[in-house]
């Protein structure tokens, strides 16, 4: 149901959900489930409910968050540790029953880390939200309808979950690394019918190409989704689809540049059980995808035109935030509460300078090369 929605928290994600609606793309098509015999609990049959997916894929991020959390502190190694800001239902660090029927969110983040300069790790779950008239028909205009799926109607009410990661490095030679994963459903105000929809996604921000990281890590992005989906699956969607979408979703089109080298995104999928597999291994995955790039890397010596290069291309980072994720425009829109969650992935530090011109033959050159003609990295492996 979501244009590519790649989130900078989830605040922006949830805060946004209905922003995303009103940008058409293709929708991807499915008339039934993929086949798994059991996925985190939830057996694949019609007793797996849109609303048991739900609740399922809502505990997931909750524990994932956690666990992300205690391996990220690990590989940083300083005496610097997350911070939370929890809200709503998650207003205190306990399990509270609240959780099961209100709105909440847990913000962590962490800033001036050894390998993180700056990290946010953040959590956003909306309960029973009501459909607006305008909203509802924003959604109707989208559907692929199947028989016997809900249409959408004013009045009916919406759920959204939402886990977001983006990890800022201190050393030039580690890539930013940004994900999210994602859910939206939509119960019927008159009956008992529901659908849901998943999104997400994964890329690399890298300041200097080192080629051999950035294949292995989309190679690996390609290789879970040939799992997931193989050829003429009923989802018709595949990796080379996913990683078209995240290429032009972080597009600055005034400099006609890439903001990094990308990875996957997919949106508008049904939610059922096979394809609640598949966005759990999207979230399992981000660690072991990036860590390894920190473990080679991460101590890697380098000089101040280095850093300078970094947080020159910080600054595209947040000039693509501001001027075109459409996320974060929605949610500076209005007065927020929460804006400091809206904002959270903004890098530390940046720099602008006018008219900067690598040297030619540079590093800086060839990564200003890929950025503004993307490759296929998974064929890659030198």
């Amino acid at each position: 149901m979501f244009s590519p929605l790649p989130t900078l928290s989830s605040v922006a994600v949830c805060c946004f959900f209905f922003s995303t609606i009103a940008t058409k793309v293709e929708a991807f098509s499915a008339s039934q489930s993929l086949a798994a015999s059991r996925v985190g609990g939830i057996s694949n049959d019609a007793s797996s409910t849109p609303q048991d997916i739900f609740e399922e894929f809502t505990k997931f991020l909750i524990e994932h968050q956690t666990d992300m959390i205690c391996k990220i502190e690990q590989a940083d190694g300083s005496e610097n540790s997350f911070s939370r800001d929890g809200w709503g239902a998650f207003a205190n660090d306990n399990d509270s029953s609240e959780q099961q029927t209100k709105s909440g969110g847990i913000t962590r983040v962490i800033q001036g880390g050894n390998v993180v300069e700056k990290g946010a790790c953040s959590l956003t779950v909306i309960r029973n939200g009501v459909l607006t008239a305008d909203r509802a028909a924003t959604i109707q205009g989208r559907q692929q309808q199947q028989e016997g799926d809900l249409v959408v109607q004013e009045g009916d009410i919406y759920s959204a979950a939402a886990l977001s990661v983006v990890l800022h490095t201190r050393n030039p030679f580690v890539p930013t690394f940004r994900s999210d994963v994602r859910i939206f459903l939509v119960k019927s105000s008159t009956d008992d019918s529901s659908v849901a929809w998943f999104g997400g996604g994964s890329d690399l921000t890298p300041y200097y190409l080192i080629d051999e990281d950035i294949s292995k890590f989309h190679n690996d992005l390609k290789q879970m989704c040939d799992l997931h989906f193989p050829e003429n699956n009923e989802f018709n969607l595949s990796h080379a689809q996913m990683k078209q979408l995240c290429d032009e979703y972080f597009y600055l089109p005034a400099r006609s540049e890439h903001r990094g080298t990308g990875g996957i995104f997919f949106d508008d999928l049904p939610a059922t059980p096979a394809t609640l597999a598949f966005v759990k291994d999207v979230a399992a995955g981000w660690m072991p995808s990036w860590l390894p790039i920190v473990e080679k890397n991460g101590n890697k010596e380098y000089t101040e035109e280095q850093k300078h290069w970094q947080c020159l291309r910080r600054g595209r980072y947040l000039e693509f935030n501001l001027l075109y994720d459409r996320g974060v425009k929605f949610g500076l829109a209005n007065a927020n509460p929460r804006v400091e969650g809206v904002m959270v992935s903004a890098p530390p530090k940046i720099a602008f300078d006018y008219n900067h011109v690598p040297a030619k033959g540079s590093e800086e050159e060839r990564l200003l090369k890929v950025l503004k003609e993307p490759k296929d990295w998974t064929v890659v492996l030198n």
